[in-house]
């Protein structure tokens, strides 16, 4: 931390963590989180796609993610998706709250 001391220290730091996005999902007209959503988040750069589902909070997390730019998108049957495009992980993020809105039902 002093460069005048010429010490020249080896730390080296381990495990460090990496990064993450999270958020929750949730349908505003039942007023209810969204179980079992599935969740795919793709690297723009790497095409590379990861994939989970909201758990019974409606929560999801991606963990351990390069530093980059990412979409995300949100499926449940019978509901609409939603998409999120470029999420950048310089820092941890959390997209928040996303609404999904059920598809209107066709009367036979």
């Amino acid at each position: 931390m002093h460069p005048e001391y010429k010490a020249k220290p080896r730390v080296y730091y381990l495990g460090i963590p990496r990064k993450f996005v999270a958020g929750a999902v949730y349908d505003p007209e039942a007023d209810e989180c969204t179980v079992g959503a599935k969740i795919a988040l793709t690297n723009l750069k790497t095409k590379k796609s990861q994939t989970a589902k909201t758990d019974e909070f409606g929560d999801f997390w991606f963990e351990g993610l390069d530093v980059g730019e990412y979409s995300l998108k949100v499926e449940n049957d019978g509901y609409y998706t939603q998409k999120i495009e470029s999420i950048k992980t310089e820092k941890d993020v959390n997209v928040g709250d996303i609404k999904l809105y059920k598809k209107a039902q066709v009367a036979s």
